[in-house]
């Protein structure tokens, strides 16, 4: 996730097939877990950073350049880095995070340019 095009946090979906559903887990840019989940909870295991996550950012950054936020989504198979998708308003704008307060904690790292 770019804030003003700067990665702040990123996300990993694991455990999609498992009896407990999808998990969103949250990493800082420096691949430390964060407090916060989406509300179908974070995983309980620690999972490795993508071995080319340096250059994910790398490239989040040039694409989210010139925008208040932006979701960029790779994937990572097999050493190689696959591009997702971009999403202005991830799940429409009402992606919810727990604890609640994490909603205005991201939302103040937006510098709305007017």
């Amino acid at each position: 996730m770019c804030f003003n095009g700067k990665v702040e946090c990123c996300f990993v979906c694991s455990e999609r097939h498992s009896s407990d559903g999808l998990k969103i887990t949250v990493y800082d840019k420096d691949w430390q877990r964060m407090p916060f989940s989406r509300p179908n909870g974070a995983s309980k295991r620690d999972l490795p950073s993508p071995a080319n996550f340096d250059k994910m950012k790398s490239l989040a950054e040039k694409l989210s350049s010139g925008t208040d936020f932006l979701r960029v989504d790779f994937y990572e198979i097999n050493g190689r880095i696959y591009f997702g998708e971009l999403t202005f308003y991830p799940a429409s704008g009402f992606e919810e995070f727990v604890p609640e307060r994490w909603d205005s904690i991201l939302g103040d790292k937006i510098m709305l340019s007017r």
